[in-house]
């Protein structure tokens, strides 16, 4: 019987093409080769008898040689195959011992040894991928520990919270961030009758945006004390002139050769308690007043603070105004007004924000900050962040007699 085994083997190891030729020499030349042999050598009678034998066999042995043949042929090939595709499939790259390559082969044999090699350089992908994928996990988390002492140390530049407070009888201050770092900001100073206050939108977003910030703290504060000792103290026309040649110097932005064009937009009061005055200047940056159930814009100047096509000799304006007891005031970067959304995918606009101011008018400053947010939020919808966001409104008491 181990004979038998050892042929069906190596029969089993020929190709689908040869065996098919095989098959088709005994059906179509032996066997009709060997009934014409018989039915010359035998009478008609018993070759009658032989063919009508032939038939009957064939008919009960049609199913299992039927069998026999498939199976020698193509079913167990295919059958092994289906199972270590999927094997694949689950995500099992489990090697197989393969016998050794020979000339010729059976064919699905080589197509088993070429999903045994896929299997193999799947299984070696999915490896370096995992490892990939580590080094990458390694990374963000150390990116984003870095981005969160970026956003710590960028908060430590920001006035306090509790300083804001002792300027003003009432206010909010909105500070959203695209990011965790970015480049909106804010700004205030006292001086020796009042203050100054500003909204800040540095140029980027990012890592990149908060690096400007740093820059444009350091040189408010350089530029209000050149302003002082020239005695413009109060001026922040004269403060904004001056921090635009600043940044220019700082950058190298004086000429078109520059490697960067970077800059800000900004508003800027300074306010006289006392006296119930307050004056403003902007680049950019409007600021809102509310009064008689309107908000009026005061624009600033169309000049950007720092960028090269800025020119470094500006002379930036100062609007006087006088302010009564609880009126309010309102400074925002573009951020808000920028933000696209609603059915039709049309920006939040300055009309909506004055909207906002009016529908609140009547009710305390304090907690508008989440008002407004929750309002930007729900007009965005599913519409991706575009900017930074600082919106800064507030009322001040005259001390006046």
């Amino acid at each position: 019987m181990e004979w038998i085994s050892a042929a069906a083997g190596r029969v089993a190891a020929w190709s689908v093409r040869r065996k098919m030729n095989v098959l088709l020499l005994v059906t179509l030349v032996l066997l009709p080769l060997s009934l014409l042999l018989t039915g010359q050598a035998l009478g008609p009678k018993t070759q009658a008898n032989v063919i009508v034998a032939l038939l009957v066999g064939a008919v009960i042995l049609f199913a299992p040689l039927s069998w026999l043949l498939s199976h020698l042929m193509a079913s167990r090939s295919i059958r092994e195959l289906n199972d270590q595709c999927y094997r694949l499939k689950q995500g099992d790259f489990t090697l197989e011992e393969l016998p050794p390559e020979r000339g010729e082969e059976h064919d699905f044999l080589r197509l088993k040894r070429n999903l045994h090699w896929m299997g193999y350089a799947l299984a070696a992908r999915e490896e370096r991928l995992s490892s990939a994928m580590q080094r990458l996990s390694e990374a963000q988390h150390q990116i984003g520990e870095s981005i969160d002492y970026a956003a710590l140390i960028q908060r430590s530049f920001l006035p306090d919270a509790a300083d804001l407070g002792t300027l003003f009888s009432d206010h909010f201050l909105l500070w959203d961030q695209r990011d965790r770092v970015g480049g909106d900001s804010y700004w205030m100073r006292r001086t020796g009758d009042g203050f100054f206050v500003a909204v800040i939108d540095c140029t980027g977003h990012g890592v990149p945006g908060a690096f400007m910030t740093l820059i444009v703290h350091a040189l408010f504060e350089q530029a209000a004390d050149t302003c002082r000792r020239q005695g413009r103290e109060t001026d922040p026309g004269s403060v904004l002139s001056e921090l635009n040649r600043l940044i220019k110097d700082a950058l190298g932005q004086n000429e078109g050769g520059g490697m960067s064009d970077d800059g800000l937009d900004c508003g800027l009061c300074h306010v006289n308690p006392q006296a119930g005055e307050l004056v403003y200047a902007g680049a950019r940056n409007p600021l809102y007043v509310l009064e008689d159930q309107d908000v009026r814009e005061l624009r600033g100047d169309r000049c950007g603070i720092g960028y090269v096509r800025s020119p470094r000799d500006f002379a930036f304006s100062s609007q006087p105004l006088r302010f009564a007891k609880g009126q309010r005031f309102y400074m925002a970067t573009d951020g808000a007004v920028d933000q696209v959304g609603g059915t039709k995918r049309f920006p939040f606009g300055k009309r909506r924000l004055k909207e906002f101011f009016l529908e609140h008018a009547k009710l305390p400053l304090a907690g508008q900050d989440r008002r407004l947010a929750e309002a930007l939020e729900q007009y965005r919808g599913e519409e991706p962040r575009r900017d930074d966001i600082t919106v800064l409104g507030f009322e001040i008491e005259e001390k006046g007699q």
